[in-house]
């Protein structure tokens, strides 16, 4: 995709605008504006850019870590840390290729975008989360006091870039709304100027709305990524971020449905992976339509029968929830295939953590009527 001919402070100026949309803005405008010249004015030239940048990060950092594991004088909890930090963050490094490797394909095929999409969500969600949980391994007074602080100061970095490359992505697909063809050739025309328009006009209450909502949650950084975005239509109201948190985890569950369909006719898979794909596709087909009917549910909540109607949406999301952890455990265990067992358990570890946070904002939501 070829972006338009810009003047050098127009392509920073864009870099800046778009950053500012993001969790950390300073640090996304400082690691890509290096970059203008290549991004010029293309949002989907930012977000591969946001990708690679988060790449290299965790590339480097992953090195580091491994040096540091085969340090002496570690204690045992040390020691464990660091090799779960080392497998969390070679996860993250696969993911955001993968992402970076589906955004290059599918800039062949225009009618897949959506797809491609979703699909580089899913996995760099998948790779924060890694990043977390690494993190989250360092903590406590027990640990090292320099060894926890170089990793957390490492891994703290990199969360903060894929976080905003997530953003980016997210901030792209909300922009697609013009037919696939048109994307390319067109939307760097017409499409840039009036959507940083657009985000510049989000209220900062809304957004802060979202984030202090959004730390109730298990998974705050993924809900806030994924549904500040829509901070214009959410506002400050509670029932209206539930249900826009309900329609991104419906987004992801069917796309990953669809991912797990088409994965299920491969060939060479054992006889114990068809059964767990097989199963995982009627599972996921479950949780499809238990988040469709909480949606639905979701508009007549109001009158006398609030209650009632809240309690089916709680119970139907939490449904949801159990396919989808059901559809993962039959992955696990080490006889299955390893691409297949890690493209199946982020995709659907991801899909988990957002059916946790809308069930998370929808009972805040209940609390408060």
């Amino acid at each position: 995709m070829t972006a338009r001919n810009t003047t050098p402070k127009t392509n920073t100026e864009f870099i800046r605008t778009s950053c500012s949309t993001t969790t950390y803005p300073k640090l996304c405008y400082s690691s890509l504006s290096i970059h203008a010249g290549k991004i010029q004015s293309s949002p989907q030239l930012l977000a591969n850019a946001a990708l690679n940048v988060s790449l290299s990060s965790a590339k480097s950092t992953s090195s580091m870590m491994l040096q540091l594991s085969h340090g002496q004088g570690m204690k045992p909890r040390e020691v464990s840390a660091m090799s779960d930090c080392v497998e969390e963050l070679s996860d993250s490094v696969d993911e955001l290729r993968r992402s970076i490797d589906e955004m290059s394909s599918s800039a062949k095929r225009l009618t897949d975008f959506q797809l491609m999409i979703n699909n580089v969500q899913t996995w760099v969600s998948a790779a924060l989360t890694d990043e977390s949980t690494c993190s989250d391994g360092f903590e406590g007074n027990a640990m090292n006091g320099k060894l926890k602080t170089t990793v957390r100061g490492k891994i703290v970095n990199i969360a903060q870039l894929t976080s905003n490359a997530l953003s980016l992505m997210a901030s792209l697909s909300s922009n697609n709304s013009f037919d696939k063809f048109l994307f390319v050739f067109i939307a760097m025309s017409l499409c840039i100027n009036s959507s940083s328009a657009t985000r510049s006009l989000i209220p900062e209450t809304s957004t802060e709305f979202i984030r202090t909502s959004c730390s109730t949650t298990t998974y705050p950084r993924l809900c806030y990524t994924s549904l500040s975005i829509h901070a214009s239509k959410i506002q400050t109201s509670p029932k209206l971020l539930a249900n826009a948190a309900l329609n991104e985890t419906l987004s992801s569950t069917k796309s990953t449905s669809s991912m797990m369909l088409q994965l299920s006719q491969g060939h060479d898979m054992k006889p114990r992976e068809v059964s767990a794909m097989r199963d995982c596709i009627e599972e996921l087909s479950d949780a499809v339509d238990e988040l469709r009917k909480s949606i639905e549910q979701m508009t007549s909540t109001k009158g006398p029968n609030f209650q009632i109607m809240i309690n089916d949406v709680q119970t139907w999301v939490s449904a949801a929830m159990t396919d989808e952890s059901t559809c993962s455990d039959g992955f696990a265990g080490s006889a299955m295939n390893g691409n297949l067992k890690a493209a199946v358990r982020g995709r659907i570890v991801t899909v988990a953590q957002l059916t946790s946070n809308a069930l998370a904002l929808i009972n805040n939501y209940a609390s408060i009527h």
